[in-house]
């Protein structure tokens, strides 16, 4: 009962930090302009040092080269839900309308958290200490994760508002991993690795096609310097949590 309790409070946890997004309201608009440029920069070194750090070498470690398969199926089914996107909206945006990067990172995410939360799930069922301590690593791992997705939904042109709820109900896909544990445990153990190696090829589009070239519009050398310095950062933070936290 005491485990259940403790999954429960760890999973609604881990949720819960999609609103650290929420520091960003404390900052004046023009403030929050003039930065989006670098915490877009942060959030692209989150996703690649996610992918190249913690995710591909994840499924590699279960299925071997089998994982590659999976990265390029999750590249490619962006880049194709990406070519939908577009054909939907077809009429010629503004720049106030929301950018298709905003569903992209949403539905990455989304399957970022779910895997997240059945990891937890997983880990409880082996053992109490061994929940408390795998639930401590992700959310160390995911707060610097959610502020740059906070990042990119705003960037993307969804509200301060609008960018929470939608952030808040990415996390809660976490909720949904524990529970399909507990459900379709024997199934979900043999796919984690799959779908890993999937989210992998999700964030590593969402980098390197989406956020990395919007980078590019700003040509200042200073901001160009602080871009690429926010970059090593975003890696270096999750390659330090990889290694010293998420073991």
């Amino acid at each position: 009962m005491l485990a259940d309790w403790l999954l429960i409070a760890a999973v609604f946890a881990v949720s819960a930090i999609s609103f650290t997004g929420a520091l960003f309201l404390l900052l004046r608009r023009h403030v929050f302009a003039a930065l989006v440029t670098y915490t877009l920069a942060l959030s692209s070194g989150v996703l690649l040092g996610t992918t190249f750090f913690d995710l591909i070498p994840e499924s590699y470690d279960a299925i071997g080269e089998t994982a590659y398969i999976f990265v390029i199926a999750g590249m490619v089914s962006f880049f194709v839900l990406e070519k939908f996107i577009h054909w939907h909206n077809h009429v010629e945006k503004d720049e106030h309308e929301e950018k298709p990067l905003a569903y992209l990172s949403l539905i990455g995410d989304g399957i970022h958290n779910f895997l997240d939360g059945a990891i937890i799930g997983v880990s409880f069922l082996s053992g109490i200490p061994l929940g408390i301590t795998t639930t401590l690593a992700v959310i160390a791992h995911e707060i610097p994760h959610e502020l740059g997705d906070f990042s990119i939904l705003i960037y993307s042109g969804f509200s301060r508002n609008r960018a929470l709820l939608f952030n808040f109900i990415s996390a809660l896909t976490a909720v949904i991993g524990t529970l399909v544990v507990f459900v379709f445990a024997p199934i979900l153990s043999a796919a984690t690795p799959l779908l890993v190696g999937f989210a992998a090829g999700n964030f590593l589009y969402i980098a390197a096609s989406d956020i990395i070239p919007e980078l590019h519009h700003k040509r200042k050398l200073t901001t160009s310097v602080l871009q690429t310095v926010c970059i090593i950062v975003g890696v270096v933070v999750v390659w330090l949590l990889t290694r010293y936290i998420g073991e």
